[in-house]
């Protein structure tokens, strides 16, 4: 899967690693997975890292339907959410903004949608500069996933 999930509860963090091609139901699987997974709490910060994502095959179409889909996913999150995205280039950004916008209004998601790796990490609460360095700390850590 080009969606590589690992949930740390000790850092309050749900982390989302992209890399190659994603479509619409790559996203989907990688957020049925969080949601489904047995240390799930939709307090947890989703962090996204796009830097490894080559190609992005969806549509504005493709989105919205891929969030109607998702709704009871979406519902699991009866407060607001905090999903931070770290989204270089302009092809990641752009499709982040989509699903902002689509997601925002019918739910308790909200995203930060950044394009420097520092601030994206510190927006998730998170004390590394990079992700390199975040990987490393997890590594560290006692399992969590």
């Amino acid at each position: 899967m080009p969606i590589d999930l690992s949930v740390h509860p000790d850092r309050r963090l749900a982390l989302f690693r992209m890399n190659g091609v994603i479509d619409v139901p790559d996203a989907i699987g990688a957020f049925r997975s969080y949601v489904d997974h047995p240390l799930f709490d939709p307090t947890f910060v989703m962090l996204t890292d796009t830097v490894a994502v080559t190609e992005v095959d969806a549509n504005f179409r493709g989105v919205v339907g891929g969030v109607h889909r998702s709704l009871s996913l979406i519902r699991k999150f009866p407060q607001e959410a905090h999903s931070v995205i770290f989204a270089p280039q302009d092809v990641t950004f752009g499709m982040a903004c989509v699903l902002q916008q689509v997601v925002e209004p019918l739910s308790h998601l909200r995203f930060d949608i950044l394009r420097d790796e520092a601030d994206a990490l510190a927006k998730a609460g998170q004390a590394e500069h990079s992700f390199d360095a975040l990987q490393a700390a997890l590594l560290r850590a006692p399992l969590s996933d």
